[in-house]
């Protein structure tokens, strides 16, 4: 039984310590979550995920447990690992005067604070304009719903100005 084996393993041999080390040498966070997170662990420590949604009657916001299933669990950690954002020169607009890049959108939109200091340094090393095209998620308010819509925009950055409009 492989439960009763990890119980035993620090019991028998004295040695859970050195091989909390060896996993952390051989595993990085994605193979560890892959390995180690499974339905066992998850019931041992009583993990889940959790849901949101509008309670209209109430005016709040309620947080309930959405599952129980370890592959859940492993999605929603895999998911919030960081990992670098896809981006790739289009060759198809890019020319000498520009530099056409293109976010290949996975669920997580950049980091907008970075977006204009990273083109312009992009627009000094290039020597002239830069464009970045990506994603962002913007949010939709009415007088009773909250919702949320992907708007695909593009930043230009020309001397230095940068200026971001929607995608048509």
């Amino acid at each position: 039984n492989n439960a009763l084996e990890r119980e035993q393993f620090n019991k028998s041999y004295q040695n859970g310590k050195d091989a909390i080390f060896e996993v952390r040498k051989n595993f990085n966070d994605f193979t560890f979550f892959n390995t180690f997170v499974n339905q066992d662990f998850t019931g041992k420590y009583n993990l889940f995920t959790v849901g949101k949604r509008y309670n209209q009657q109430e005016q709040t916001i309620e947080y309930y447990v959405k599952s129980r299933k370890a592959e859940d669990y492993k999605k929603m950690l895999i998911n919030s690992l960081y990992h670098p954002p896809l981006i790739k020169v289009d060759e198809n607009i890019t020319t000498d005067k520009k530099l056409y890049l293109r976010h290949i959108f996975e669920g997580k939109q950049l980091y907008k604070d970075y977006i204009p200091e990273t083109l312009i340094g992009l627009e000094y090393l290039w020597g002239n304009q830069v464009q970045l095209e990506t994603t962002e998620i913007v949010e939709k308010k009415d007088k009773d719903n909250v919702s949320y819509e992907l708007q695909t925009v593009i930043y230009t950055v020309n001397n230095k100005s940068i200026s971001k409009v929607k995608k048509v």
